[in-house]
């Protein structure tokens, strides 16, 4: 009996390894996803924040703000927003690319890096009705 509870034991240090490793890692990658997906969102919300706005200079600051709230909300790190407003008439696309840093340093697999950076684009028309 006590040979098949040290079997017991042995199987369960060499699977308990690979188990946690696979565990950390689907959890890794499930953070990844969800921040991909905010990151994604933050930057379509700030480009129809921006498209919404009466002139560039409100643009601006509605895209940043928007963005910069999403993405907090997301818990994301070092964001960024690039937003090229082009001439800002009435009908014309504006587009945005935003990034920022998801921490994953949580599951200290070998291989795996503490941070990945995200970057996600979104473009959108100036609204024809804003005033000018």
């Amino acid at each position: 009996m006590s040979r098949q509870r040290g079997q017991a034991l042995a199987e369960v240090a060499l699977c308990l390894p690979i188990v946690l490793a696979l565990a950390l890692g689907t959890v890794a990658v499930a953070r990844v996803a969800d921040a991909r997906g905010g990151l994604d969102a933050a930057t379509a919300a700030a480009v129809q924040a921006a498209a919404r706005a009466p002139d560039p200079g409100r643009a601006a600051v509605a895209a940043l703000a928007v963005f910069d709230a999403s993405v907090r909300a997301y818990g994301l790190s070092a964001p960024r927003l690039a937003l090229d407003l082009g001439g800002f008439q009435r009908g014309a696309g504006i587009s945005a690319t935003g990034s920022a840093r998801v921490a994953i340093g949580f599951a200290p697999l070998p291989g795996l890096p503490a941070a990945v950076t995200l970057t996600a684009r979104a473009a959108a028309r100036v609204e024809p009705w804003r005033s000018r």
